[in-house]
């Protein structure tokens, strides 16, 4: 019996305590996991993946699936009423990125209002919070490693 079944490792536990990318991070730096021990992990995520799957595809693949906050079946989402949905949503804290891989499972894309309601937000977000860097006197923004936008003062 290898280490992993003794051990009884749980990847969605693994992710709630270390988020996306610590255990991310902590699957791909062990030298202790190997490729078999990996898909063992996986065995509960039900993931389909090809058998030649590369450590790092199945370790994206792991993550993404333990880090879902929707764990209601599509049959199940399709049962619940509208208003029902929003409160499940909000009581999971499903992240946007989620909800919008469902709906592209599905062959479903946002409408135009969904889009424009997007670019409304980031548009209202990126304008305030521009306005508070204006007048607390930092205008020049630099890049920081990641690529992102930071502001120094």
């Amino acid at each position: 019996m290898s280490s992993i079944e003794q051990n009884n490792v749980d990847v969605r536990q693994l992710v709630r305590f270390l988020g996306i990318e610590g255990a991310r991070a902590g699957l791909t730096q062990s030298k202790r996991l190997t490729v078999d021990m990996l898909r063992k992990l996986a065995e509960p995520l039900k993931l389909n993946l090809p058998e030649k799957a590369t450590r790092q595809v199945l370790i994206d693949e792991m993550v993404k699936i333990a880090s879902r906050r929707i764990d209601k079946p599509i049959h199940e989402l399709f049962a619940m009423g509208e208003n029902s949905l929003l409160e499940y949503f909000e009581q999971v804290e499903a992240e946007p990125a989620e909800i919008l891989d469902i709906l592209k499972e599905l062959n479903v894309s946002p409408r135009r209002e969904g889009r424009k309601t997007l670019f409304e937000f980031a548009a209202r977000e990126l304008s305030e919070t521009g306005r508070f860097i204006r007048i607390a006197g930092k205008s020049e923004p630099s890049k920081s490693n990641s690529g992102n936008a930071t502001y120094r003062p």
